[in-house]
C-alpha cells in the first residue's frame, strides 16, 4: 500500500529503538527522508547505518529533546540535511536521562513532578513549536505523539503516578492544536500505547525479577489483555505511518489506543 508520503521529511524522536525505530523503518521503506533523534550518539549511528544499508535515506542526530535549545538544534539539522520536517513524531520517555516515574503521591517530591512534566509534556511543546511554522507555510503536516494508555485510564496495578499525570496534558494539548491547525492541513493525534514488547518493557521485567520470557504471561494475567499477548513495536509503528499518510488527512484530534483491548471504555 502506497501511503503517498514518498519524499516527505519525517523527524522521529526516539527513533533509534522500540516504537520510534519501528516507525522510522516504515517511513524509510515508504520513501521518506528520515531523521532519527536520540540521546546517545552510538545508538543514533547504529540506527542510521542499519536503515541506510536497507536502502533508506536517513540521517541522525544525538540530542536531548527535553531541552528547548537542543530541540531547535535538532530541527535545524533536519532542515539543513533534508528540508523542514513534514511529519514529526514526538516520543520522549520519562526514563530517558531521568527518573523512572515509580512512586505514589506520598513518596514523590516536587522535583520529580517537575522533571516528569519537562520530559513528557514540555518536550512535546518544544518540538511542536519548532516545526509548526514550516508546516503552516507548506499547508501540510502531521504531528503524532507516542503517548500512553495511562493518560486516559491510569492502571491501579502499578505505581506510575508521574507517567499518568504528565501524559494527560499532551492529549489535551494535541486536541487543542488539532482545532487550531486543521485549517492549515496539519493533523495532530496521540497514541495511547499499551504493553508493547520494547526494551523499556524488557527492562521493567528484569526489575520485577519476573524474567523477559515470563513477561507476556504476567501482563496477560495481571491486566487481562483480550488478545492475550504483548504488542509488537511494528504494529504501533504501522499505525503511526498510516496517521502520517494522505489517507489519514481526515483523522485529527484523536487519542487512539494500541493496547490489545486493555482499555475498558467503549470510547
Amino acid at each position: 500500500m502506497d501511503l503517498g508520503i514518498a519524499g516527505k521529511v519525517a523527524f522521529v524522536s526516539g527513533g533509534t529503538r522500540g516504537i520510534g525505530r519501528a516507525a522510522a523503518d516504515i517511513f524509510a521503506r515508504e520513501g521518506c527522508k528520515v531523521v532519527v533523534a536520540g540521546r546517545r550518539q552510538h545508538s543514533v549511528d547504529e540506527a542510521v547505518a542499519a536503515m541506510t544499508a536497507a536502502g533508506g535515506t536517513v540521517a541522525g542526530i544525538a540530542a536531548d529533546l527535553t531541552d528547548r535549545q537542543e530541540v531547535e538544534r535538532a530541527v535545524q539539522f533536519a532542515r539543513d540535511t533534508f528540508g523542514a520536517p513534514d511529519i514529526v513524531i514526538t516520543n520522549v520517555h520519562l526514563g530517558d536521562g531521568g527518573a523512572d516515574g515509580e512512586g505514589t503521591f506520598d513518596t514523590l517530591g516536587d522535583e520529580e513532578y517537575m522533571q516528569a512534566f519537562q520530559h513528557l509534556t514540555m518536550s512535546v511543546v518544544y518540538l511542536t513549536r519548532a516545526v509548526i511554522p514550516d508546516m503552516k507555510e507548506k499547508g501540510w503536516g502531521r504531528l503524532i505523539n507516542v503517548g500512553s494508555g495511562a493518560a486516559k485510564e491510569p492502571p491501579a496495578e502499578i505505581e506510575h503516578l508521574l507517567h499518568n499525570i504528565a501524559r494527560a496534558p499532551v492529549v489535551v494539548l494535541n486536541k487543542t492544536l488539532a482545532n487550531d491547525l486543521g485549517p492549515y492541513g496539519i493533523t495532530v493525534n496521540t497514541i495511547g500505547t499499551g504493553w508493547i514488547a520494547t526494551e523499556a518493557v524488557q527492562k521493567f521485567a528484569r526489575e520485577l525479577a519476573i524474567g523477559e520470557t515470563n513477561m507476556e504471561n504476567w501482563v496477560r494475567e495481571r491486566f487481562g489483555i483480550p488478545v492475550g499477548r504483548l504488542g509488537r513495536p511494528e504494529e504501533e509503528g504501522a499505525l503511526i505511518a498510516f496517521l502520517a499518510s494522505d489517507y489519514a488527512g481526515f483523522i485529527t484530534g484523536n487519542w487512539i489506543a494500541v493496547d490489545g483491548g486493555q482499555h475498558r471504555s467503549a470510547w
